[in-house]
């Protein structure tokens, strides 16, 4: 804040912002989950052919049969959707540039002050993407237009779109090297009450 004080403007090195990295290790833990089921079938599955002459031993081959199935498809499904993030989340450690013409974040920018409020914490509502309670500045009217505008690339690093809805509400704030979450909330409140006027 001193810096930007002094200065007019700050950049600073980017890190994965919190709810990011919480849907990562989310998404890691489920990877985990179902290739385990599936090892767990592979066994069921072997101890079922082993015993299946002994009566309800043989059900353990359905069984088994069922979690590898299972299994691999859902982490093999999670593992590809995860991949096609691999841009958005590579983004996430891109600089942060806070000064008088805007905020650049993730490689996009200028985001102009009168695009955004100041910021809070918000609980987002997704469907396949990052939410839960992040920290965000909520978009302005003419701020959500003009990011509708843009292509989806863009759109998809300036925040999550809301399950049923077209258009992204908010910019979810970056991570900031260095910084927790509650200290970058406080350098763009900053910020923002130093240059939206």
């Amino acid at each position: 804040m001193e810096h930007i004080r002094a200065h007019g403007g700050v950049s600073a090195a980017g890190r994965m912002a919190d709810p990011v990295a919480r849907w990562l290790r989310l998404r890691r833990a489920t990877v985990a989950v179902s290739f385990g089921a599936a090892g767990l079938g592979v066994f069921a599955l072997a101890v079922g052919i082993a015993l299946r002459e002994t009566g309800a031993w043989a059900l353990l081959i359905l069984i088994g049969g069922f979690l590898i199935v299972c299994g691999v498809i859902a982490g093999g499904a999670v593992s590809i959707t995860t991949r096609l993030w691999n841009d958005r989340l590579r983004a996430e450690r891109e600089p942060v540039v806070i000064d008088r013409t805007g905020i650049v974040v993730r490689g996009i920018g200028p985001i102009p002050w009168g695009w955004v409020a100041p910021p809070e914490r918000r609980r987002i509502r997704v469907k396949n993407d990052i939410g839960g309670v992040c920290a965000v500045m909520p978009l302005t009217e003419q701020g959500s237009e003009l990011v509708g505008r843009q292509q989806g690339w863009w759109q998809m690093r300036v925040g999550p779109r809301p399950y049923l809805r077209f258009r992204v509400p908010c910019l979810m704030l970056p991570g900031i090297e260095g910084l927790t979450e509650d200290e970058t909330m406080q350098v763009f409140a900053f910020a923002h009450q130093r240059f939206a006027s």
